[in-house]
């Protein structure tokens, strides 16, 4: 008895003595990432850390993290969470080709996918092979001319196709295309340039191949040492390549001011091709076909669909801004449609739809304002405790596996793809750079098997001339971070951390 009271009192003892363990472990962890998160502090960058243990939401470390600070990319993680949570993971964006009379109809309903060049070429495809597709469907039905294109755009917003709190000249750029109910290519062109004769004007090709653009040519053949560029001029769709090209160049997307023409245009093109003559014009309709939406199901032809998961890897492992703009309006229409509010999604709905699935979550949205679906707005406005509690109930909920599969992984893939080569896989995450700001929130599994959620956001960089200059030092401690993290709770081996200039 004395024996069995003896070894009740030592397990007594050391089960009081555990909890004191994790206060150690904490202090010894933070003393870690402060050396490292603060390195360049004296520049007055502003660091927003969490650090969550998973399952138990047990915090391990916080620093700023109630202090609203712009995200940039980072606000993708809540525009994917909500958009996964509302639609599931089997859902698709679908866009119709129908026929009414002699008339052919495009009817989008916001898919970011049709003719994206990444995934296309993931299925050993073009960007055109879907019109290709549909040019072959109606060949085969023995279609040989229609009388006009009309394209639907209206399930988004038309005004503005651009967020305001975009600066002007971010708008001549691929990552600030214009969102629209019906996308084509990023709703950009891609230029390719090829050397011709030494001192002549290139020769160039169009991605994809429509009329309505115009290039102005002024890049010139060299023998070597060719630098060709590509800058949009305001005013429309036109283009300017200049410089010298020794060798085939694949230059800088470019955005297109009228998407929807532009899908339609791009049609045309491959419907000529197959012998199929458009009499009359290309056109817009405020309505979609027979009134409302889906298009009547007599005058469907056609269904070109993304699944949403390619639309969430593009979010989320590539930061491609005009996928998160179309997944916030579209997550924006259907949160209005539960409610009985019919009508075009818009970043307004879209950001309303967020703020009620972290209500319901739990999550505390008092640090929130959302401006726009990808966090390339300056204006947008979080908090690592935001992000980190996302984190922690997008592990448990029923739809995690496909939301963690959406994130880049560390020396894998994704914009981490060249990073925490260290940590390879044990980082899954998603990065995010605007002026001033550096994001990387994630996932981080410990070499033992645990799971944390993690948040560093970096405001109020110093901005110089050379922008890689500028955020390296923070990627590095971001890096630094994760790695410290990955032998938690042991203490990490010593690296070199991110040094102060």
């Amino acid at each position: 008895m004395r024996l069995i009271r003896c070894h009740v009192l030592v397990a007594l003892a050391v089960c009081l003595a555990l909890p004191a363990i994790a206060p150690a472990e904490d202090a010894r962890l933070a003393a870690q990432l402060d050396a490292v998160l603060q390195a360049m502090s004296h520049t007055g960058a502003v660091a927003h850390v969490r650090v969550l243990e998973l399952p138990s939401r047990r915090e391990l470390y916080a620093r700023n993290a109630d202090a609203p600070c712009t995200p940039a990319s980072n606000f993708k993680l809540l525009t994917s969470a909500a958009a996964l949570d509302l639609f599931g993971p089997q859902h698709s964006f679908k866009t119709y080709l129908a026929k009414d009379g002699e008339d052919l109809w495009i009817i989008g309903t916001g898919d970011p996918g049709t003719g994206d060049h990444r995934l296309t070429k993931a299925r050993g495809e073009t960007p055109v092979t879907m019109l290709e597709n549909w040019a072959n469907y109606l060949a085969e039905h023995g279609i040989t001319r229609v009388r006009d294109l009309v394209y639907y755009e209206g399930e988004f917003e038309t005004e503005p196709l651009v967020h305001p709190t975009w600066p002007k000249h971010w708008l001549l750029h691929w990552y600030a295309a214009p969102t629209t109910g019906l996308c084509f290519n990023d709703n950009c062109v891609d230029i390719t340039v090829f050397p011709s004769e030494e001192g002549q004007p290139v020769r160039y090709e169009v991605m994809p191949p429509v009329r309505d653009i115009q290039v102005i040519n002024e890049c010139k053949t060299v023998k070597t040492g060719g630098t060709p560029s590509i800058v949009k001029l305001e005013g429309g769709n036109i283009y300017k390549i200049s410089g010298t090209c020794h060798e085939k160049t694949e230059l800088k997307s470019k955005p297109v001011e009228n998407p929807g023409a532009f899908f339609a245009d791009a049609l045309r093109t491959q419907l000529e091709k197959k012998g199929i003559t458009v009499t009359g014009r290309i056109r817009r309709s405020e309505a979609p076909l027979g009134g409302a939406m889906p298009p009547p199901a007599d005058k469907i032809l056609t269904v070109y669909a993304t699944p949403i998961t390619d639309v969430l890897a593009r979010v989320n492992k590539n930061s491609q801004n005009l996928f998160s703009e179309c997944l916030c309006k579209a997550l924006g229409q259907a949160f209005d449609a539960q409610r009985g509010r019919p009508g075009p999604g818009s970043w307004k709905s879209g950001g309303e739809a967020i703020r009620a699935f972290l209500k319901r979550n739990g999550i505390d949205d008092s640090a929130l304002t959302p401006m726009d679906g990808s966090g390339l707005s300056p204006a947008n406005r979080v908090s690592a405790r935001m992000l980190s509690d996302l984190l922690a109930v997008m592990h448990e909920h029923p739809h995690a596996e496909a939301y963690k599969a959406s994130l880049a992984i560390a020396g894998i893939d994704g914009s981490i793809k060249d990073r925490m080569l260290e940590a390879k896989g044990l980082m899954l995450g998603k990065t995010g750079y605007i002026g001033g700001v550096s994001s990387l929130s994630g996932y981080v599994k410990t070499r033992q098997g645990q799971w944390l959620a993690v948040s560093i956001v970096y405001n109020k960089i110093v901005e110089r001339e050379d922008t890689d200059r500028d955020v390296k030092p923070f990627t590095d401690m971001q890096d630094e971070a994760c790695r410290i993290l990955t032998y938690w709770p042991e203490q990490a081996p010593a690296s070199q951390p991110a040094k102060a200039e």
